[in-house]
């Protein structure tokens, strides 16, 4: 016969103390008992495994729990009380077939204060003894988890304070309390907030259970339940009908199953309040705002994991991308879970996941308005991908406008921010945004508050037409306000103090002309990393050696043809393979001299699309034709998508490379003693205004202009020779024939036809020199 193992019951005098539905005279005399299958858990109800469950037994009432449920539901008290009998027992392990004698002589009658100080022992012995105790029994491992979140904070505290009146002493609840923290070092303090608890506080028979997408409840046997539903809906029925155990019939199981879990885990997360039903459970305890669903197979996983198994879902499609990064993968997720994301065009869908995965893109998820404004940009420039990182900046700016609203003014949508009440605290906001310093009246990023009020323009006209159309007079009465509010004091408020910002900052700026000689060695620079990366290319085709000569031929188009680093990157492969290779008609050439007939026959021309939709010229050397050849045969060798279609594309990806940063990398490298001069607005205003000193026509300024993409009236007025070397070398002159007296002799002449004598000017002291220099100073400050 094998050994009985023998327990003390343990009494509680408190009716608080006993689960729901138990009654109420009721003081429980708890022992380890192993029920059958037909008894049931009065906390979690069941139904359970078959055959028999071991948990604890009231002798009095004759009711059952399971160990976990009563601890759960007597949080304070019945942990303590479970340890107490659960180190008796931990030494053996008990059969499923023994029953318990308990012997409840010797302590059935032990008082309060004797309970008020249990031995100190380990949670994890007691773990460990019930993972013994279950291991015998248990027949199949179940994949699908459950944690539980906690519940609010007024409950949790009444359960204290009846357990406190029953006579329960301040010392236990302080114990239970050390106790718990212990167990949950990460949990908040505010319970308020659903978080998910340690799963080993959630019943196992809970942990197995599924949740049915048609009725909303939990099933054991989901597969069994499904049945019941084979009649009424079709995709049921197909999965049914499939060969049992087969792959297909698994895989659409675990979709029934998550599209259940799902619709529950999403009205957990909106109200706070509920269990999550987790495919994998964490080791340590997170927040409910630390899971997101997977964008594919709506299974719910952890944040900081989800990318893993994006990589390897069994739902993702096969024209996905397998080689998305962390941040993508959230941001796919997040807007796959946004119902506000649901109502914009799959144009604006693919703009905004290509954004950062933050609080900033949230709350432009979040925002009705502005996901208008992404619309709304999105129609203007949609068919230039190259526009979309400024979509993202614009979008980005009324994100972190909005969410300082949110933080520290309490408006949360931009419909509420219009109305004319609330207009002192958008500027406030603006100011507090754009860093504006009130003692020394001056923007910290004074543009970023002149583009904000253009957005806020736009939204507000975004609302107002969103009003009319919904004839929301309220709405419509605001958006007007808000406009003339507007007109009337932004101006006063705001940008003028940013455009004075950016005004003095331009002041006593150095010339950032760069020198002839830095040109030159860059030129050098890239002839021999042209040639390397050439060579390299013809014997070993790959993303590297491609990635190489693409970016040295693009950066040496951008330095010769003295082009926008952003125009050369947006050039397309049929603007190129369509150029103009036609001779030269002969009445043309006629006029031409022999060098401009070579010159004509040497280079070729591409036109495409400048700055405001301008057409502009770009002309390629053969040698370049060349290199763009081998760029265009090597192209599927090494790795460039063919839905790519820009000419100088990049492996692996729809973008190309960034001239801006091609011509940076190569003036770091050539030896340039001002590198930081190279760069393609310097260049184009260097080969501007050195043109000045050929005193050329106007029709060949016309000719320059028309070339470099400049509005002539801008080329005249910004691209001359610098304004100190216009005033010391020309103006000067002027007033050196003024202080003379021989400003008569000179009339009728140009300032670059007027000579001085080379002894005229030459003054008789330093004094007088002195004195000149002041007069000149004044001069020109005054002129």
């Amino acid at each position: 016969m094998p050994r009985k193992t023998v327990c003390q019951a343990v009494n509680v005098d408190t009716c608080s103390s006993s689960p729901d539905n138990c009654p109420k005279d009721c003081n429980h005399d708890l022992v380890p008992d192993e029920m059958s299958s037909l008894q049931k858990c009065l906390a979690c109800g069941g139904p359970f495994a078959p055959l028999k469950w071991s948990g604890v037994r009231c002798k009095v009432c004759n009711q059952s729990w399971h160990k976990k449920c009563f601890v759960r539901k007597n949080e304070k008290v019945a942990e303590h009380l479970l340890l107490v009998y659960s180190e008796q027992c931990s030494n053996e392990v008990i059969s499923s077939e023994e029953e318990y004698v308990p012997d409840s002589t010797a302590d059935s009658d032990r008082s309060l204060d004797d309970i008020s100080k249990p031995p100190i022992i380990s949670l994890k012995r007691l773990q460990n003894s019930e993972a013994s105790t279950s291991k015998s029994r248990s027949k199949k491992k179940r994949h699908y988890k459950e944690d539980y979140l906690e519940g609010d904070r007024e409950r949790h505290s009444e359960a204290a304070e009846s357990l406190t009146k029953d006579g329960i002493s301040t010392g236990l609840l302080e114990r239970s309390e050390v106790t718990a923290k212990e167990r949950n070092p990460d949990a908040v303090a505010n319970i308020s907030n659903a978080r998910v608890e340690d799963s080993s506080d959630t019943p196992s028979s809970l942990k197995n259970k599924t949740y049915c997408y048609i009725c909303g409840k939990l099933q054991t046997k989901f597969t069994r339940h499904l049945q019941t539903h084979e009649k009424t809906h079709a995709d049921v029925a197909r999965v049914l009908s499939l060969p049992k155990k087969s792959k297909d019939r698994m895989k659409m199981l675990t979709k029934l199953r998550n599209k259940g879990n799902h619709s529950h885990n999403s009205e957990v997360l909106a109200s706070g309040i509920g269990s999550l039903k987790l495919r994998r459970t964490a080791k340590t305890n997170y927040e409910g705002r630390d899971y997101i669903h997977c964008m594919y197979c709506q299974a719910l996983y952890l944040r900081r994991d989800l990318w893993r198994h994006v990589r390897k879902c069994s739902s993702k499609p096969v024209e996905a991308n397998s080689e998305v990064g962390r941040k993508k993968v959230l941001s796919l997720a997040s807007m796959n879970e946004s119902a506000q994301c649901q109502q914009i065009s799959p144009g604006v869908w693919k703009i905004l996941t290509g954004m950062k995965d933050d609080e900033i893109s949230s709350t432009v998820r979040s925002d009705l308005s502005i996901l208008q404004l992404a619309q709304s940009f999105f129609n203007k420039h949609g068919q230039d991908p190259t526009k979309y990182d400024y979509i993202h900046q614009r979008l980005r700016e009324c994100g972190r406008l909005l969410l300082m609203l949110r933080k520290d003014f309490s408006i949360h949508t931009f419909e509420d921010a219009v109305r004319p009440a609330n207009f002192d605290v958008v500027i406030s906001a603006v100011k507090k945004v754009s860093g504006y310093d009130e003692e020394k009246h001056c923007y910290h990023t004074p543009s970023l508050a002149l583009k904000l009020g253009h957005s806020l323009q736009k939204v507000n006209d975004i609302l107002h037409c969103r009003a009319l159309m919904t004839q929301h007079s309220t709405l419509i009465k605001s958006t007007q306000s808000f406009k003339t509010l507007f007109a009337k004091k932004w101006s006063e408020l705001l940008s003028h103090t940013a455009l004075t910002t950016l005004n003095e900052r331009h002041f006593n700026k150095p010339s950032t002309l760069p020198f002839t000689e830095d040109v030159q060695h860059l030129h050098r620079h890239l002839e021999k990393k042209t040639e390397l990366a050439l060579k390299e290319l013809k014997e070993h085709s790959s993303p590297k050696s491609y990635s190489e000569l693409c970016k040295a031929t693009m950066a040496n188009v951008i330095l010769c043809n003295r082009r926008r680093g952003g125009e050369i990157s947006k050039m397309t492969l049929n603007g190129f393979q369509e150029r103009d290779t036609s001779p030269l008609h002969k009445d043309v050439a006629f006029g031409l001299t022999k060098f401009e007939l070579h010159l004509c026959q040497h280079f070729s021309r591409v036109e495409l699309r400048g700055n405001k939709g301008q057409k502009v010229v770009v002309l390629f050397s053969p040698d370049m034709v060349n290199n763009i050849t081998l760029l265009m045969e090597k192209r599927e060798d090494c790795g460039v998508m063919a839905e790519n279609l820009f000419l100088f594309a990049r492996p692996h990806c729809l973008t190309p490379f960034r001239g801006q940063d091609c011509l940076r990398l190569y003036a770091s490298e050539c030896g340039a003693e001002n590198p930081e001069l190279l760069r393609s607005t310097q260049l184009r205003k260097h080969v501007a205004t050195l043109s000045q000193i050929l005193n050329l026509k106007n029709h060949e300024l016309d000719q320059v202009a028309n070339f470099l993409g400049h509005d002539i009236r801008v080329h005249r007025e910004y691209y001359r020779l610098p304004e100190a070397t216009t005033q010391l070398a020309k103006i000067s002159k002027l007033l050196i024939t003024m202080e003379k007296g021989s400003l008569k002799s000179f009339q009728g002449k140009t300032l670059e036809e007027i000579e001085i004598e080379g002894n005229a000017f030459i003054l008789c002291s330093m004094k007088e020199l002195d004195l000149f220099l002041a007069n000149v100073e004044k001069s020109i400050t005054l002129g």
